[in-house]
């Protein structure tokens, strides 16, 4: 089994050793963890100067929320937030406000050019990068001014998708708080309606992109369909809603969805359509305006060809794999991001061992190794467990298959035992599906090399 891509997954999931809450009780669930602290600003050109504070008492009263109104805009009137220069400054300046008042979440925006409100949400999380913009600040949300009550759920709904969480208590608290909005989120975004096509799009791209969220926590494969359908209908229905960026958002969730349905179920043709959806989103971004988008959407479109080059078993896609997230490595630089260097790196260790294997060409295996302790040299055990773990875990991958290519007990040996250390860190972070894992690696080496000398 090759790890590729073994610190992505790994990112994605809660701590394992967080307690199991009740995910059917939001109000116990949240009283087991801190709640999301909420900044809201007024919308730039709102004359009526109330716009924050009717999105806070429209919010105000929900479980897991702190609510903190603030009294001016994030940007002036006069700027344009479809501009990635001004949706930098914002987001730069936005996170300087999180940061300052110890804030999870901002919410923030303008006007409309026909009166409503232009809702933008951003996490902690944001990336902040002079003279570029980030995806995270990207997500909007067009309303109303002044919105009736049908709309706070699905506002709420939103706030909770972009927040930062850190502990599977957190994880399972979101869980609880979405499920009873999803009735209202599905009726706004499905059902008949008045308003602008912004107004209309919006709401159904948000709703793809919780359905997405729900989907990829609980495993569903019909909540993941719904959310491929919905965000399908999302592009033809927005037309000129959408710039060329936010365009790109929602087709790489498309392309998102597939790749985890097409881990659900394989067999299925989705990985050559996962493919082309990540071409054409990582085709409308622009890498001086969105570095860390354009240089995000080209791993994932590394992986998304790693996956179709092992179930087609082309070496040529390998190649293309190899290609894309060495682009990604042109933004995502060991210098100013080492902890994603470390990330791509793996994964291109996974390729040259996939294109080992199919081309029956072991001397790839020796580069994968190379490339593996590598990592391991710039993050060690102790300045990085985790990054180190996942290395040591890809070096026990690439130690097998060039020991069962050269039939050396001597490397199976090795490979044994780089998982046996991957392990003991995992067993230190209280990883338990990935304990099993590299146990489940060690087992079966032990198994063959016992069987050798039988």
């Amino acid at each position: 089994m090759i790890l590729t891509a073994f610190i992505d997954r790994l990112k994605s999931q809660p701590k394992d050793n967080d307690s199991v809450l009740d995910l059917y009780d939001p109000e116990d669930v949240f009283y087991a963890v801190e709640p999301l602290t909420l900044l809201i600003c007024p919308m730039a050109g709102d004359s009526s100067g109330r716009s924050a504070q009717h999105i806070a008492t429209r919010l105000s009263g929900r479980l897991g929320l702190k609510i903190q109104v603030l009294d001016r805009a994030l940007t002036s009137a006069k700027a344009d937030t479809f501009l990635p220069s001004s949706l930098s400054m914002a987001a730069e300046l936005g996170a300087g406000w999180l940061k300052r008042h110890k804030a999870d979440l901002l919410i923030w925006g303008d006007t409309t050019k026909t009166g409503g409100w232009r809702l933008r949400f951003m996490s902690k999380s944001v990336a902040v990068q002079p003279g570029a913009s980030t995806w995270t600040a990207m997500d909007r949300l067009e309303v109303p001014a002044l919105f009736p009550d049908t709309y706070s759920d699905v506002v709420f709904a939103c706030a909770l998708a972009i927040a930062d969480l850190e502990t599977g208590a957190q994880y399972q608290a979101r869980r609880a708080l979405l499920d009873p909005l999803m009735t209202a989120v599905r009726n706004l975004a499905d059902g008949d309606r008045s308003g602008t096509v912004a107004e209309g799009a919006t709401a159904l791209s948000a709703y793809g992109a919780i359905l997405l969220l729900q989907g990829a926590a609980s495993g569903d494969v019909k909540t993941l369909e719904k959310a491929v359908s919905l965000s399908q209908a999302t592009l033809i229905m927005g037309q000129d809603a959408f710039p060329p960026h936010e365009e790109a958002i929602i087709g790489a969730r498309i392309a998102d969805a597939m790749s985890i349905i097409g881990d659900l179920k394989p067999g299925t043709k989705l990985p050559t359509k996962t493919v082309d959806y990540y071409r054409t989103a990582v085709s409308m971004i622009d890498r001086g305006e969105f570095p860390d988008y354009w240089a995000a959407l080209n791993v994932r479109l590394g992986l998304a060809l790693h996956g179709l080059a092992l179930a087609d078993e082309d070496i040529s896609l390998l190649q293309q794999a190899s290609d894309a997230m060495t682009d990604a490595t042109r933004v995502w630089t060991l210098t100013e991001h080492p902890v994603r260097w470390a990330d791509i790196q793996n994964s291109l260790g996974g390729l040259l061992l996939t294109m080992g294997k199919l081309s029956q060409a072991p001397d790839l295996f020796d580069k994968a190794i190379n490339i593996f302790l590598s990592i391991a040299s710039v993050w060690t055990r102790t300045k990085a467990p985790l990054v180190w773990a996942t290395t040591l875990a890809n070096l026990g991958a690439a130690l097998k298959e060039k020991g069962d290519a050269q039939g050396s007990r001597a490397i199976l040996s090795k490979a044994a035992d780089a998982f046996r250390q991957a392990g003991e860190v995992f067993t230190e972070l209280n990883m338990e599906r990935y304990v099993a894992i590299v146990d489940a690696e060690v087992e079966a080496i032990e198994s063959q090399l016992a069987a050798s000398t039988a």
